[in-house]
């Protein structure tokens, strides 16, 4: 194992490290960083970027050390590297910018001082002359492999703010006309505080994304045009990501005030110094020039100071090709949000219509696992978030591992959620899967649409599982990946024996005959706080002797404790909700996608009560569909007083037959689940 080491402990030097340690992943070796110089202030995005690499020491024998930084070494480092006692057949090899020979010569004592021999110290001024970023603790170096980029019919233009104020409003103005344009993609990438104050104004849907979102290296796989603004190059994760992307083939564009990276000597166009002028520029002059540009860069001499091959060979390292686990392609589901039982069972059922020679797994969330196992399918299990505020994306940095453990390039990730994590977006990128996003939609009114879509474009193909109605099929994105398909959702047969023999069943089981089966699915508290309305119904069916009733919810969800005092009403968590409905007289239910298709397909009579939490869909806009149909009655949250005499309409005045003639009667769309399978089959990787 590679330990990479740093001169002083900082953001700074931390970067740099996670910079060198990326690159010699990506060329072959097994890298890794010491957890303690993981900084308190870190970041969401360096927490990513790290937890592949953070070690505890002891637990790995080190092969070989690189130290980065070494014209600045603290007592820490020194500290660090007498503890360890390395053998003396462990390299060392230490890297920096010495301004005097007298500090080259000084670094080389105090860490031979600390290893009790000496180390090999690399000045790499002799590697770069002239440096973009001379306080850069890591070596700027790269991969030289430059592809072709001609074929690209929309190249993806990335515009880097740096010091750039956004006080000026035309200056936003502009940047939002650039990305309405047909011609390229604009992505921006911004501070914290350029983020902020595009978020606080009227232009908050443009395409933003922080320094630390991405590696410099996927950045640059998924960049063909780099603009810098700002006065000088913006910190060592901006160089490193200029460096890689010229040395990919990528056209960088120098609108520094400095003109820092053209001082370099680095293979650059020069570009104006306002954004107001960019749009201009880029369709005058260099879209329709791209792999010509791209070509004449090849040509520098500038890419062979940034060579990681010479790097190497100074450090005696010999590259390594990794080669694949696996040779079948994998295909992983991924299904989200909350507890993810809804979405597990949508991937469930489009998994099983997947043809033969596709073995899907899942990676899911531990209430899921006994559902997909139950299927018949094996699953990853994941780590369920936890309600440590300290620490909100835990879970999904577990996530990220887990998924980069399983898959390898190439294979296939289904993810089912509305919002696309950082794991995912990550894992897609870094391991260039080929992906598919299933989005259902009826987003909720006042949702920032276009700020949920912005990682879309990282997936291969989009599914979007329709509505029953036609007016309830939102659009929010538009292409040829988008495919909409049918509804998805389970379809249970139960003959008249069955349902008499499950009644009989359930009065022996609770000791009660009925005439009138009541059940219950209002979820379990995770989304939305149902107890009040479940504490109504328990109360007024509590007298009824003619009446059983059942609260259903999916296994391990939250149920108020005050449901179990009621002698009339009874819990079951059960995987077979549906199988209950259609043995029940009444269903008093939300209005989720799920719930609503089986409904309406198993032609069940309900109430339909929307949960209201504004991270969801928008149930009462779907079940108002319903209503207005007859198909089935529905209660808001503003209609609370209407409940009970809903449910004696139901139950006593006959309402329950006009819902059943109305649901017989109905002409619905074709399931989609054998067409979003045939789909995901076909998807395969844009590069």
């Amino acid at each position: 194992m590679i330990f990479i080491e740093a001169g002083t402990r900082s953001l700074r030097t931390f970067d740099a490290q996670l910079i060198f340690a990326d690159q010699l992943t990506a060329r072959g070796f097994n890298v890794c960083i010491d957890a303690e110089y993981l900084p308190k202030d870190a970041g969401r995005g360096r927490v990513y970027d790290a937890a592949k690499f953070l070690v505890d020491p002891g637990e790995h024998e080190v092969e070989r050390v690189f130290v980065l930084g070494a014209e600045e070494i603290d007592d820490f480092l020194l500290a660090s590297l007498r503890q360890r006692q390395l053998p003396a057949d462990v390299p060392v090899v230490a890297t920096g910018r010495f301004e005097t020979q007298q500090s080259y010569i000084g670094a080389k004592a105090r860490l031979a001082y600390a290893l009790g021999r000496e180390a090999t110290v690399l000045d790499l001024t002799d590697f770069q002359p002239r440096s973009m970023l001379p306080s850069a603790a890591c070596p700027l170096v790269a991969d030289i492999r430059p592809t072709a980029r001609s074929a690209v019919e929309k190249p993806n233009v990335a515009v880097v703010l740096g010091s750039m104020e956004l006080d000026a409003p035309e200056t936003l103005s502009c940047l939002a006309r650039m990305s309405n344009r047909s011609d390229y993609t604009l992505q921006l990438i911004v501070n914290g505080a350029q983020n902020k104050v595009i978020n606080e104004s009227p232009f908050h849907d443009l395409p933003t994304i922080l320094y630390t979102d991405l590696s410099a290296r996927i950045l640059a796989k998924t960049t063909d045009v780099l603009v810098m603004f700002g006065h000088g190059v913006a910190g060592v994760r901006m160089a490193a990501l200029a460096v890689e992307l010229i040395a990919t083939g990528g056209v960088a564009i120098d609108c520094t005030d400095d003109e820092a990276i053209v001082s370099s000597g680095a293979p650059a166009l020069i570009g104006p110094k306002t954004p107001l002028a960019l749009d201009g520029y880029l369709t005058g002059k260099i879209l329709e020039n791209l792999a010509g540009v791209a070509e004449q860069a090849t040509k520098s001499q500038w890419l062979h100071s940034v060579d990681i091959s010479r790097l190497e060979k100074a450090a005696d390292l010999k590259p390594q090709k990794r080669e694949p686990i696996r040779t079948a392609q994998r295909t992983v589901f991924f299904p989200t949000n909350g507890v993810g039982l809804g979405h597990a069972q949508r991937c469930a059922i489009i998994a099983k219509e997947l043809p033969d020679d596709v073995a899907p797994i899942f990676a899911a969330f531990p209430s899921c696992v006994p559902l997909v196992r139950r299927e018949g399918m094996d699953s990853i299990p994941l780590v369920q978030r936890t309600e440590v505020s300290a620490n909100f994306n835990g879970n999904d940095i577990l996530t990220y591992r887990r998924l980069g453990a399983a898959l390898q390039e190439n294979d296939r990730l289904v993810f089912d959620g509305g919002y696309v994590f950082d794991s995912v977006y990550r894992t897609i990128l870094e391991r260039n899967l080929s992906a598919v996003w299933i989005r259902r939609g009826l987003w909720p009114d006042g949702r920032s649409r276009p700020r949920m879509l912005q990682r879309e474009a990282v997936f291969d193909k989009v599914i979007v599982p329709s509505e029953a109605f036609e007016e309830l099929n939102d659009t929010y994105s538009y292409g040829d990946h988008v495919r909409n398909v049918g509804p998805i959702f389970r379809h249970v047969v139960q003959s008249d024996d069955e349902r008499q023999g499950l009644r009989h069943r359930l009065a022996e089981r609770f000791g009660r005959d009925f005439d009138h089966l009541v059940v219950s699915m209002l979820g379990g508290g995770v989304a939305s706080d149902r107890s009040a309305q479940l504490q109504a119904i328990s109360g007024m069916l509590e007298d009824r002797s003619d009446c059983l009733h059942l609260v259903v919810t999916w296994p391990g969800s939250k149920v108020q404790p005050a449901t179990f005092g009621w002698s009339n009403t009874h819990v079951v968590q059960t995987f077979e909700a549906t199988t209950l409905c259609l043995a029940a007289d009444l269903v008093i239910s939300a209005a989720g996608y799920n719930s609503v298709l089986e409904i309406l397909y198993n032609k069940i009579p309900a109430i339909l009560i929307p949960q209201s939490a504004p991270y969801l869909d928008n149930q009462e806009r779907r079940a108002q569909a319903l209503a207005d149909r007859d198909l089935c009655a529905i209660i808001t949250e503003k209609e609370f007083m209407k409940l009970e005499r809903t449910v004696s309409d139901c139950l006593d005045q006959g309402d329950l037959e006009v819902y059943r003639t109305a649901l017989n009667k109905i002409e619905l769309p074709e399931p989609g689940a054998a067409k979003a399978a045939e789909i995901i089959a076909e998807a395969k990787c844009r590069k």
